[in-house]
């Protein structure tokens, strides 16, 4: 079918965890050829914290994160240590600054100085990146395998897979490695956005857009409290953003056909219960409820929530009855956002689900259903939470792959 070389490795996407996965292969001595459909490699790191690129968390472990076999997780991790990634970055020119949150941004601000480091590594030990390279099927023969795209076809003994999910799709994720996958028998959990902004079901919180304030979320379904977190919340013109609600939007597309799903919010967080009826105090029972509570929240906030409790923001705190001040508790402590979608993949950070970890022997990423086939990233059926924890899971994946690719050859005639 070819009458082309024969590389060790060819690595289906630029992203990553494929230029990882690239640069550890290169380095461990393996011919290497990485093809890329779009112009230039990398275009999500260049997107990725805002364009600052958060590179990795100091405090990375299995807990932050959503995955089919949390077995395979949890040895993957062990691969890489934030320590080392930020060590690798180094050696390659791309320092690394920590922040109070624990995350490593590029030191410079910069997040295509991240992605020259890797593309550095990758080409200084002998790989090579072809972009415009839109890989359509993959076929085997003889125990190789022939990467076939519109005008070309290239062969190489072992492949890693790892073109991304769907989220942000102007980048090139457009969920081509799940078909590839499926072409070789793999199963796909049904994916969905992650780290996606809500949209609201109505105009309530509108007029409050830009508003951000340290909250706690829970998910409930089915009268059972799901999940619980706590960041920041912005208010934005069609919903919520921010780090807490986007953390959520995962799990509420997962649960919302439920009986009873909802996602509560708490602005309080900070307040134990048992203190939130500060405005019963006898000292400010002549202050009306609005001025007691623009001391913890935002006015504008306040005079919205008052209103979804029904009582008016002038009322004197003294002349509160038992349920409003209960409505007002609960808007407080337990306001059921207004949820009617999220934002897509346009604007997911990741994808939800992916290549079933169930079908690859464990921290190698090698299929059961393929010799010499490996997966490595966002294609895979792990997600993690928000602050440099997905391209962690890029890095380690890449290096795990590279590494189980290089012993499988060295014992392959």
């Amino acid at each position: 079918m070819t009458g082309g070389p024969v590389h060790d490795l060819a690595i289906i996407g630029a992203g990553a965890a494929g230029l990882m996965a690239a640069a550890e292969a290169a380095r461990l001595g393996l011919d290497v050829r990485v093809l890329e459909g779009q112009k230039e490699p990398g275009l999500k790191i260049l997107i990725s914290g805002g364009g600052r690129c958060n590179v990795t968390n100091a405090r990375v472990s299995e807990k932050d994160y959503a995955a089919g076999c949390a077995h395979t997780l949890r040895h993957v991790l062990g691969t890489a240590s934030p320590r080392a990634m930020v060590a690798f970055f180094e050696a390659h020119g791309a320092p690394l600054a920590l922040q109070e949150t624990g995350e490593f941004f590029s030191a410079d601000d910069k997040a295509r100085t991240v992605r020259d480091a890797l593309v550095r590594a990758v080409r200084e030990n002998g790989g090579r990146i072809d972009c415009g390279h839109r890989v359509n099927t993959i076929v085997t023969q003889d125990g190789s395998f022939n990467i076939v795209g519109h005008d070309f076809v290239i062969t190489a003994r072992a492949v890693i897979i790892a073109t991304g999910g769907l989220s942000y799709p102007a980048t090139g994720s457009d969920g081509a490695g799940y078909r590839l996958a499926q072409a070789f028998g793999h199963n796909i959990i049904p994916t969905h956005p992650a780290l996606v902004p809500f949209i609201a079901s109505t105009d309530t919180f509108g007029n409050i857009s830009g508003i951000t304030l340290p909250v706690r979320l829970s998910l409930w379904a089915e009268e059972r409290k799901l999940r619980s977190v706590e960041g920041p919340l912005l208010f934005t013109h069609e919903g919520f953003s921010g780090p807490a609600p986007m953390e959520m939007s995962g799990y509420w597309l997962a649960a919302r056909e439920k009986h009873g799903c909802a996602v509560r919010v708490d602005f309080l967080p900070d307040i134990k219960p048992d203190d939130t009826d500060f405005f019963l105090r006898p000292a400010l029972a002549a202050r009306s409820v609005k001025n007691i509570l623009t001391a913890l929240l935002p006015e504008r906030l306040v005079v919205v929530l008052l209103g979804a409790a029904g009582v008016d923001a002038q009322r004197p705190a003294g002349q509160l009855t038992r349920d409003e001040r209960k409505a007002i508790l609960s808007a407080l402590r337990a306001f059921a956002l207004p949820l009617k979608d999220v934002a897509g993949y346009a604007r997911a950070e990741v994808t939800s689900g992916g290549v079933d970890l169930k079908e690859l022997k464990g921290a190698t990423l090698a299929s059961r259903l393929q010799e010499g086939l490996y997966f490595a990233g966002e294609v895979l059926d792990v997600n993690g939470r928000i602050g440099g924890f997905n391209l962690h899971w890029a890095w380690a994946s890449g290096i795990a792959a590279a590494r189980a690719v290089a012993k499988y050859l060295k014992g392959k005639p």
